[in-house]
């Protein structure tokens, strides 16, 4: 399965898949905790909470469509890229844009996305622009801990914001053996903007969104995190197929498999909510 067989659905398209197909020949899976999915799911749906993905992934059917539905869209989207490279005999994997909120017909701010991944095939422009990202990521996750700094969310974040450091420093021995008038990692890395994320998010779109969540409300933060950390795992996976460098290759799945592990630890932040 390629990264780009995992289709988005608008709440009609996904009615129209609805009308037009057999039951038997998709399932519907809920990503979403149990007290959200008893309060409100589409009729059909099967409930398989994010945090325990992992684990049912091999209890999905073979050869049927998986559509995968949440909240916004953000856990159901990181749901179909954990199933990416899985040996499952899967038939093709629907994510619901925007999740119930569309389905309900509310509408949601989404961010607006770049394409930043500096010059193609120029090994050491991708590791800078690489870890420029990784510190766009970093400022974001410290703006979350300056804001709510004890919450049941905030060692997630906080693990997080030590994976974009540790990531950062990791392209950072990569580059000095290319680069070597470097200063030492720790001044190089505070001395980046930042101002992208590394899902190709500006930094101030996302800091803009955050501002209006007034109070702590763990599934929403989860979501916007969850919602950059796929953007970062299909934008270097994506990259990735498309240069043709073997070093740069090798890089940019590195990175992907990283953002993957992130996808999976927020999978676990949403396990100890109430």
């Amino acid at each position: 399965m390629n990264i780009k067989d995992i289709t988005d659905l608008t709440a009609d398209q996904l009615k129209d898949y609805i009308s037009t197909h057999d039951e038997r020949d998709y399932v519907m899976i809920d990503v979403r905790q149990p007290e959200e999915y008893y309060e409100s799911h589409i009729p059909g749906s099967k409930l398989i909470p994010f945090p325990t993905m992992g684990t049912n992934i091999e209890s999905l059917p073979h050869k049927v469509d998986i559509i995968f539905t949440c909240r916004s869209g953000a856990r159901s989207r990181a749901a179909a890229a954990l199933t990416f490279g899985t040996s499952k005999d899967l038939g093709r994997i629907y994510n619901l844009k925007g999740g119930i909120l569309a389905w309900n017909g509310k509408t949601i701010q989404d961010f607006p996305k770049v394409q930043v991944l500096g010059k193609k095939n120029d090994v050491e422009d991708m590791l800078m622009s690489a870890m420029d990202l990784e510190k766009g990521a970093w400022n974001f996750y410290k703006s979350i801990l300056e804001k709510f700094p004890k919450e049941p969310f905030s060692d997630a974040i906080e693990y997080l914001s030590l994976a974009e450091s540790d990531h950062a420093e990791a392209l950072y021995r990569i580059l000095v053996t290319k680069k070597n008038d470097l200063p030492e990692f720790d001044t190089f890395f505070h001395s980046m903007k930042g101002d992208i994320l590394e899902g190709g998010v500006e930094l101030k779109d996302a800091l803009k969104r955050l501002d209006t969540v007034k109070t702590a409300q763990p599934l929403a933060i989860l979501d916007m995190a969850l919602d950059i950390e796929y953007s970062a795992f299909d934008l270097y996976r994506s990259g990735a197929d498309i240069v043709t460098d073997p070093d740069i290759k090798r890089i940019l799945y590195g990175i992907a498999n990283g953002e993957k592990q992130h996808m999976k630890k927020l999978a676990t932040a949403f396990s100890y909510l109430k």
